[in-house]
C-alpha cells in the first residue's frame, strides 16, 4: 500500500470522479455510454456493476486519504506533494454521496443491469443455452440486435455480488441470480467459473458443480475451440476460484478471512493450502468437518515462538485459530 497501493486507489478514484456526469433532472451523477462486464450490451448507461465499483473506488480513496492524513507520515507527505491529495479529497467526498446506485425493486428485488436492460425484448434462449459451440446466437442476430434483447454474454451484475458481497442481502442475490442466469449464454470462457462460484452462494450446488465441470473442460473439449490459439489462462484462474472460493467457501472482507465450505455431492473431501496475511494454512473440508491447520514458517519453527491467535469467521461464527482448529459442520461448533 505504501509503495503503490494508495496511489493506485487515488488515481483510479480521480479517473472515476472525472468520468461522472451530472444529471440535472435527477440531481445525481450518472455514468453513461459504457460497456459493463456483459459484452453483449454496448453503449449503456448506469451499468450497475460499473456504478457500484466506481463508488466503492472513490469511497476507498476517501478512507485511505483520511487514514494517511491522520498518520501524517512520509507516505502522506509524498502523496500530498505528488497528487494534491487534500484537494482531490474534497471532490471525492462531494461526488461520492451523489452517485446513482441502482437499487433493488421493492417487489421483485431485481437490480437493473443498466438503464434499459429490463425493458428489452425477452426471447426464448433455450437453443443458444444448449449450444455445441459458443456464440451461436451471432449466426441469427447482429451485435446491434443483441443490444435490444435481454441476453447476456457472461456474468455482469452477479459479479458485483461476489466483489461486494456484504452490500446485498441473500434475498436480493437469489432473486437476481434466478433472473439473470437464465438469460446468460456463457459465451465467454470466464463466465462458467464465475457462475459456479455464485451458484454456491445461492446453495444450488448441483448447478455449481455442473458449471465447474464445464469450465474445467474449456481447454480440453471443443466448446471454446479448445486451445487452438493458446490456453484460456484467465479461465484456469476462474476454475481455481470456483473450487476454493466456491466449494471451499474462502472469502475475505475488509481484512477478515471467511470460510463457508459446501461440498458438491460428488466430492467427499477438499484440501488446499492457503496463505493469509503472512500465515500459511492447510484447509481440509469433509462432509462432517472443517479442519484448519496453521503451518509454521521455518523461522517460526526454529524460534519455537508461540503463534498469535488468528480470527476467522466460519459460516458466520467468529472462531479463533492458534495452530489447529476443527469445526463440526453439522453443529457449527469447534470440536474439543
Amino acid at each position: 500500500m505504501d509503495s503503490c497501493g494508495y496511489e493506485i486507489i487515488m488515481e483510479t478514484a480521480t479517473f472515476w470522479a472525472s468520468r461522472l456526469e451530472w444529471n440535472e433532472e435527477k440531481q445525481q451523477y450518472h455514468i453513461t455510454d459504457v460497456i459493463g462486464p456483459d459484452e453483449y450490451k454496448e453503449h449503456v448507461s448506469n451499468n450497475a456493476y460499473t456504478n457500484y465499483m466506481a463508488y466503492w473506488n472513490i469511497k476507498k480513496a476517501i478512507e485511505c486519504a483520511h487514514n494517511l492524513m491522520q498518520a501524517q507520515n512520509e507516505v502522506y507527505t509524498r502523496l500530498e506533494r505528488k497528487l494534491s491529495m487534500t484537494e482531490r479529497l474534497k471532490e471525492w467526498e462531494e461526488k461520492a454521496q451523489l452517485i446513482y446506485l441502482p437499487q433493488p425493486d421493492s417487489h421483485s428485488l431485481l437490480i437493473p443491469q443498466d438503464d434499459t436492460y429490463l425493458q428489452l425484448e425477452v426471447i426464448d434462449l433455450a437453443e443458444y443455452r444448449n449450444q455445441e459451440q459458443v456464440a451461436s446466437i451471432l449466426a441469427d442476430y447482429s451485435m446491434t440486435q443483441l443490444s435490444d434483447i435481454q441476453v447476456s454474454k457472461q456474468a455482469d451484475i452477479l459479479v458485483l455480488f461476489y466483489l461486494l458481497e456484504d452490500w446485498f442481502s441473500k434475498e436480493v442475490k437469489a432473486a437476481n441470480w434466478h433472473y439473470y442466469e437464465p438469460k446468460t449464454l456463457h459465451d465467454s470462457s470466464l463466465s462458467l467459473s464465475t457462475h459456479s462460484l455464485l451458484a454456491c452462494d445461492v446453495h444450488d450446488l448441483d448447478l455449481a458443480y455442473e458449471m465447474f465441470a464445464k469450465a474445467a473442460r474449456i481447454d480440453l473439449g471443443t466448446n471454446m475451440h479448445s486451445c487452438d490459439e493458446g490456453i484460456h489462462s484467465a479461465s484456469i484462474g476462474g476454475i481455481w476460484k470456483a473450487a476454493i472460493m466456491g466449494f471451499g467457501g474462502v472469502r475475505s472482507w475488509e481484512g477478515t478471512l471467511r470460510l463457508n465450505p459446501m461440498l458438491p455431492s460428488t466430492w467427499d473431501r477438499l484440501s488446499f493450502p492457503l496463505h493469509w496475511q503472512g500465515a500459511r494454512l492447510q484447509v481440509t473440508v469433509s462432509r462432517d468437518k472443517l479442519e484448519v491447520e496453521r503451518v509454521p514458517s521455518e523461522a517460526e519453527a526454529s524460534a519455537g515462538s508461540k503463534l498469535q491467535d488468528m480470527n476467522i469467521v466460519i459460516h458466520g461464527r467468529p472462531c479463533s485459530l492458534t495452530d489447529h482448529l476443527i469445526i463440526d459442520l453439522k453443529e457449527g461448533i469447534p470440536v474439543e
